[in-house]
């Protein structure tokens, strides 16, 4: 199998080297605690002193952890003081009695049953390639465990996407190893109390994370303050801002924690990242109740168009805008009706997930839509061909790259405006894709896997060449033949401009 690839098409476990050097250097030059320099029996005492004196909520007894820090990468010079950090944060607090390992027998069914969370501390690389291991892991947590990353904790099991999945995104480089600000994005939420509401000013390296990282699916905890930091560094990637530092997720019946600070030794001695850390891993426990809804979720003006449990909000396809415009009430409603029972036979809802079974016809929103924008979660198979009809109207194109090399996400139908995506963006198919697409007027701009598409480009009429789009319509999944799957829909109407 392929190792995974940075952008500029270099191998990550050199580029990992490159940005550790970097590090290094930065220490030399930059360096609060001259951490490396201290021996770790003073380290672990500047720890003892930092620790709190009592966990946030009332522990289940005998709680068990495994703290894993095994690396095939990039190895952090913190992770001794880390692992001693976490045992102590337990042992004080009595929160939980932790186990340190890097044997990756303890990941086996057998040796997750010990325990009642894991904690990636700064675990880097592929770390096995056992498949029952890894869906070991898998159910485990969605059997009602828990989930704890560390810093480099999504820096692994790149050729694992389910791994990514559950943890909730993947590094993707830290431009920034300097003073930062964390602001809170969420100040009220329980595993924040450490930040007493206020900002928080940090030295350490702070990540970007890419899919399938998406406030759709993670409650953000903490984030980078934008507004103040240097912006301008080299290695950004995202382009929409949004640089989370902590979230927390559930995962079938069990929860995932996972902060990205920690990097330097002196983290692990700080007592606001320690309270944070142990409420975090609290909640993983199951022991700190705290809701792990989606932050869109709690965003005002976004709403699910998907529940997750049934086609509530959802309408068959009955012919197109033009054919229904000339139908009496009468007419429709009983078109509707035979829609309906059309959609109810191939299109189902398993585990979570809308799958059409490639027979029938589109999946329609019962609401119309004017101006909006909107994430939604798909998957095809090989030869997989589908869209997203927004007011009706085809379509930003679903399809197998293998079989059309432009790849996903450009405007199929159109005529005069640009028509083919800027770049090939789709992941292999059978895994996992995110759009974001945003309609104003009859302007569309769409991201496929963060990476732009689709760049304000004009939406033509595919239904009357000679019209402008409709001000207004449905939004369709479109069917063509081939097994679909949908999730994580979601939209927030905006003003009309």
């Amino acid at each position: 199998m392929r190792s995974p690839r940075w952008r500029d098409g270099g191998d990550i476990r050199m580029r990992r080297r490159i940005e550790g050097l970097r590090s290094v250097m930065f220490g030399l030059t930059v360096c609060t605690a001259a951490a490396q320099e201290i021996p770790l029996d003073q380290m672990i005492a500047k720890v003892e002193a930092a620790l709190p004196d009592k966990a946030p909520a009332v522990p289940k007894p005998g709680r068990r952890v495994l703290v894993f820090s095994l690396t095939k990468g990039y190895r952090h010079s913190s992770i001794p003081i880390g692992v001693e950090a976490l045992r102590r944060l337990g042992l004080k607090t009595g929160a939980y009695a932790a186990e340190a390992s890097e044997d990756p027998a303890m990941l086996t069914a057998s040796g997750l049953a010990q325990f009642d969370a894991v904690i990636m501390l700064s675990t880097t690389g592929e770390l096995f390639d056992d498949p029952a291991m890894k869906q070991g892991i898998l159910d485990y947590v969605r059997s009602g465990k828990g989930w704890v990353g560390i810093h480099a904790a999504t820096d692994c099991f790149y050729a694992w996407p389910e791994y990514g999945e559950m943890i909730g995104g993947y590094f993707d480089g830290h431009p920034w190893h300097e003073s930062v600000t964390l602001k809170l994005d969420d100040a009220q939420h329980p595993v924040c109390a450490a930040f007493e509401g206020k900002s928080f000013s940090i030295v350490d390296e702070i990540y970007q994370f890419r899919h399938p990282y998406s406030r759709a699916r993670l409650r953000v905890l903490t984030s980078l303050d934008t507004a103040k930091t240097d912006m301008k560094k080299d290695g950004i990637h995202r382009a929409d801002g949004d640089f989370a530092v902590s979230w927390v997720r559930s995962f079938g019946k069990g929860r995932v924690f996972n902060c990205s600070l920690g990097h330097r030794e002196e983290v692990f001695w700080n007592p606001t990242v320690l309270k944070h850390y142990l409420a975090g891993i609290q909640y993983a426990l199951g022991d700190l109740a705290a809701d792990a809804a989606p932050s869109l979720a709690v965003t005002p003006g976004w709403t699910r168009l998907f529940n997750g449990a049934d086609l509530t909000g959802w309408k068959g396809l009955v012919a197109d805008p033009p054919a229904r415009a000339k139908m009496t009430t009468e007419e429709l409603a009983a078109a509707q009706a035979k829609a309906d029972e059309l959609m109810r036979a191939h299109w189902k809802v398993e585990d979570g997930v809308l799958v059409f079974d490639g027979q029938g016809s589109h999946l329609c929103t019962s609401k119309d839509y004017a101006d909006f924008e909107m994430f939604v979660d798909w998957k095809i198979g090989p030869g997989g061909d589908s869209g997203i009809y927004l007011r009706g109207s085809p379509q930003v194109q679903i399809w197998d790259p293998a079989q059309w090399p432009v790849g996903s996400g450009g405007l199929y139908n159109n005529e005069k405006n640009a028509k083919d995506p800027l770049a090939v963006a789709d992941h292999p198919v059978g895994r996992w894709n995110t759009f974001y697409i945003r309609m104003t007027g009859d302007r569309v701009t769409v991201r496929l896997n963060e990476k732009l598409v689709v760049d304000d480009v004009v939406l033509e009429n595919y239904w009357e060449r000679d019209k402008p789009i409709y001000a207004s319509g449905q939004i369709e999944l479109q069917s063509h033949g081939s097994k679909l799957w949908f999730r994580d829909i979601w939209i927030r109407e905006l003003p009309s401009r």
